[in-house]
């Protein structure tokens, strides 16, 4: 039988409405993948996609959804589960434009961090497709909010980062709830052992497709790396922007702690940029990615979790900051840069025990990856403080504090100061770059602050300022005079420590506590002063001078009934 061949989206059977909307995006010719999935999920076959990044996987999915969907029911008909947020808005949006000018077909996106009063009132419109990240679905199933019993079509889109996730087990208990007659599909760049066997577990007889670029697994990317010391990272990165003029890049690090630094010095070099990682609330997230879309920023620095749902067009390059020890992050990594087959490229900034990723990237895609030498001032090199989360992290950190300057400060706490606030005296009252601030440690009444050799001689400009109503005073720490702020301070933590001895008997507490009021060694003591007076005691009671008991409890008024 002669493979039927997909050359435009009307071949598909899909309503007018929704050529109309892909007509006016622009789109008219499928990709590999889509020609492949849309017939075969139209048909309610169960389907395993496995294809790179950036081949239009969304749209393979999301059109014989809007296809299938019946606008006069009210219950969920889809249901698309994906791992991060920006991909579940990506999807949202994408349903958006296809649902264009089509009436009655109801959407709501679910994803942690957005408001669920916001949540519950798109639910309230009973939507026919539902797209969200795990977790939220299955805490609106939780509450009862989300029924899927009548649902249809159960997608899993980049699986694999939902198994790395750890999510397997939630969507294990999402599908639990649904009715074992729905449609599976499962959309991945790449299909480990754990995906099979969760696939064996919700479909049945699925079909397996793959979709290829030209015979590689990735779109067309050039890949380039760059051998240098770890010192040497934020300035060739700034060299390799002006070199090759990359006014609009992605910058991938391993850790937020990280990300959060560079785009620090970035910004200090005068590169607009903006960050994006897991520890950010979606509002600064969504900010993040509106800004970066609309051309606001020229560099997105971010880490692997947000790899997967960046769907911006016309990126220059991305730049892997640290490399990535997994060879699929980066692939999901170098993809942003070749949307829907676009060329693209990718440089690798390497150290030389790094040089092993580098072999493993070149096994993993199939293509060479060629060096680069940069020539840039080596004088002006700096090490990004790390985050001490590996061993070879803590050892690089133990280097940079080798060249670095300790200042004591004395204010503290106790002058309504936390850390940023301190940091922000330091870099706004001497001029500190904050990227060149290696530690912060704050106490009571002073405070600790490591810069770098440069900057060193900054720090001295706070002394003599005020802060409230003290006088800032800063000197080069060392251990004794650390050793004697601590004496110093020891006795007024304290005022009644120094009256005893370790371990030496604790002061009577006279009156304070109810158990002392009713002890009998202060009833004793209070009779006797009452005999002393003149008054007697009876049964325990203290009775005055008349007989009559004495301080007696008030009795209830008496009301006379009308």
């Amino acid at each position: 039988m002669e493979k039927i061949r997909y050359e435009d989206f009307r071949n598909f059977g899909l309503p007018a409405t929704v050529i109309r909307a892909l007509d006016e995006e622009g789109i008219s010719v499928p990709t590999e993948i889509q020609q492949k999935v849309i017939p075969l999920a139209s048909e309610g076959a169960d389907v395993i996609a496995k294809a790179p990044t950036g081949t239009g996987k969304t749209l393979a999915y999301v059109l014989p959804a809007v296809s299938a969907a019946d606008t006069s029911a009210k219950t969920v008909q889809t249901l698309i589960l994906c791992p991060t947020r920006e991909l579940a808005l990506q999807i949202g949006d994408v349903i958006k434009s296809a649902t264009k000018y089509t009436e009655g077909i109801r959407t709501a996106v679910l994803y942690g961090g957005q408001d669920i009063q916001r949540q519950l009132f798109l639910l309230r419109k009973k939507p026919q497709i539902v797209v969200g990240t795990v977790g939220r679905v299955l805490d609106h199933i939780e509450r009862k909010t989300v029924k899927l019993q009548d649902l249809k079509t159960l997608v899993l889109d980049e699986c694999d980062v939902m198994l790395d996730m750890g999510f397997i087990g939630d969507i294990r208990k999402i599908a639990a709830k649904t009715n074992t007659g729905r449609q599976n599909l499962v959309f991945s760049a790449t299909i480990p052992a754990a995906i099979e066997s969760l696939c064996c577990e919700l479909m049945k007889d699925p079909v397996n497709v793959q979709a290829e670029c030209d015979g590689k697994e990735l779109p067309d990317v050039a890949q380039y790396y760059i051998l240098l010391k770890d010192s040497q990272r934020v300035e060739c990165l700034t060299t390799l922007l002006n070199k090759y003029s990359l006014s609009r890049t992605i910058v991938f690090c391993n850790t937020k702690f990280r990300a959060e630094k560079l785009a620090l010095a970035m910004k200090s070099r005068g590169i607009s940029c903006c960050l994006l990682h897991g520890d950010l609330d979606q509002k600064e997230r969504n900010a993040a990615m509106k800004g970066y879309r609309e051309g606001k920023y020229d560099m997105l620095v971010s880490t692997d979790v947000s790899a997967r749902g960046i769907d911006v067009d016309d990126i220059d390059a991305v730049i892997n900051f640290d490399p990535p020890s997994d060879e699929d992050f980066y692939m999901h990594r170098i993809g942003r840069t070749a949307r829907a087959f676009k060329k693209g490229v990718a440089y690798t900034l390497v150290e030389a025990y790094q040089l092993s990723y580098v072999q493993a990237y070149i096994r993993r895609t199939g293509i060479e990856i060629l060096p680069v030498e940069l020539q840039y001032d080596f004088s002006a090199s700096y090490t990004l403080p790390k985050d001490g989360s590996n061993k070879r992290d803590a050892e690089a950190r133990a280097r940079d504090r080798e060249h670095s300057v300790r200042y004591f400060i004395n204010i503290g706490k106790r002058d309504m100061l936390d850390k940023p606030s301190l940091v922000k005296l330091v870099c706004s009252k001497a001029g500190v770059n904050e990227y060149k601030i290696i530690d912060v440690k704050i106490r009571d009444t002073y405070s600790f602050v490591q810069v770098t050799e440069d900057e060193a001689d900054k720090v001295l400009l706070l002394k003599g300022l005020t802060a409230g109503n003290r006088k800032i005073n800063v000197e080069v720490a060392s251990e004794e005079a650390e050793d004697k702020e601590k004496k110093r301070r020891k006795p007024s933590q304290n005022k009644s420590a120094g009256k005893f001895e370790k371990g030496g008997r604790q002061p009577k507490r006279e009156g304070t506590s109810r158990e002392n009021k009713e002890s009998r060694r202060t009833q004793e003591n209070k009779n006797k002063s009452d005999k002393s007076k003149g008054a007697s005691v009876k049964k325990g009671k203290v009775l005055n001078k008349k007989g009559q008991i004495q301080n007696p409890k008030p009795r209830a008024k008496r009301t006379k009934k009308l």
